[in-house]
């Protein structure tokens, strides 16, 4: 069986957890499927909510190559004057008599409001996609995505390499791994998760797998992993149709 592998790693993740409060926004210790899904539906082109059918039938696991620390955003946010002018624009529009209700900042105060959230800063995961019919549709769009890829915030981009490239859904166990963190040297035990959008953050199971240094692992997927074939996206070809028509005036 064949998988695609990604890495999903960077100076800083976020992956919404459970909310205590609508000011305290928490991020999950592993990225979640939603947002594993989300990473894939913006490589294929599919806008929020207009997913295929078939992208839900992708199966996911992670291996936790380095957890990171939790680091916390301490931030404040003021209700905006435009919001509520635009929003009794809106009422008045629609016939109604009484005053459009006040504009509520995350904790529901209409002065100013405290937000605390929080990331994962220097985490690195080693993410295994699968699907019985589209893998090569996926991989294809990993290869030339139609929308940029984002590690839970469109501020947080991937680090290079994002694409590690397809192979047997095995190197999933014997990749070798980061080098910090070894208790015997040479090895490492990691953690493998399955994202089925239950209980993720139980592993499924521990491995212990060989270690080496970045440009080791480099070289052990482009032996081991084949790049897919890169794909012109529709972002690129709207771009490349200006631009010969541009060059025909």
């Amino acid at each position: 069986m064949s998988a695609l592998y990604l890495r999903f790693a960077g100076a800083l993740q976020s992956w919404a957890g459970p909310r205590i409060a609508g000011n305290h926004v928490h991020t999950a210790l592993i990225p979640t499927r939603s947002g594993t899904l989300g990473v894939l539906a913006a490589a294929l082109g599919a806008p929020q909510g207009e997913w295929p059918e078939w992208l839900h039938q992708t199966a996911l696991d992670v291996r936790v190559e380095s957890a990171g620390t939790v680091q916390r955003d301490y931030q404040t946010i003021n209700p905006r004057g435009e919001n509520q002018r635009f929003a009794e624009r809106i009422w008045i529009a629609s016939g109604l008599k009484r005053s459009a209700p006040s504009s509520f900042t995350p904790d529901a105060e209409k002065g100013t409001s405290i937000v605390i959230r929080s990331y994962l800063a220097g985490a690195e995961f080693l993410v295994r996609v699968v699907h019985s019919d589209r893998l090569d549709e996926i991989a294809s769009a990993c290869a030339g995505p139609r929308f940029s890829p984002y590690l839970g915030r469109k501020a947080f981009a991937p680090s290079f390499p994002f694409l590690l490239g397809k192979g047997p859904a095995e190197l999933l166990m014997s990749a070798p791994t980061v080098l910090g963190g070894a208790r015997v040297p040479g090895q490492r035990a990691i953690a493998i998760h399955s994202l089925t959008g239950e209980d993720e953050d139980a592993p499924r199971n521990s491995i212990t797998v060989e270690t080496a240094s970045l440009e080791e692992r480099l070289t052990w997927w482009r032996k081991e992993a084949r790049l897919p074939q890169r794909t012109v996206s529709l972002a690129n070809d709207s771009l490349n149709k200006f631009a010969t028509r541009k060059g025909e005036i």
